[in-house]
């Protein structure tokens, strides 16, 4: 998978802003999984694993933004 490189300058409420909606898409995942395992739409393992890929992109955003306040 290709990767992409981003340089961004936030405000703090960008920067809340940002991963308050990755929270957001990552606890929608984990809703439609639970939903899934009720026999909904997809599979429960496909929707968790979205809710870990997301969770690894909040992870990424939050150290980034910690070691630039250094």
């Amino acid at each position: 998978m290709k990767h992409k490189t981003l340089n961004l300058e936030l405000s703090n409420d960008q920067f809340a802003d940002l991963a308050n909606a990755l929270e957001d898409h990552r606890d929608y995942f984990k809703k439609r999984a639970d939903e899934a395992s009720l026999g909904f739409g997809l599979d429960t393992g496909y929707w968790q694993s979205r809710a870990a890929e997301v969770q690894e992109l909040l992870q990424l955003v939050l150290s980034s933004a910690k070691h630039e306040q250094h």
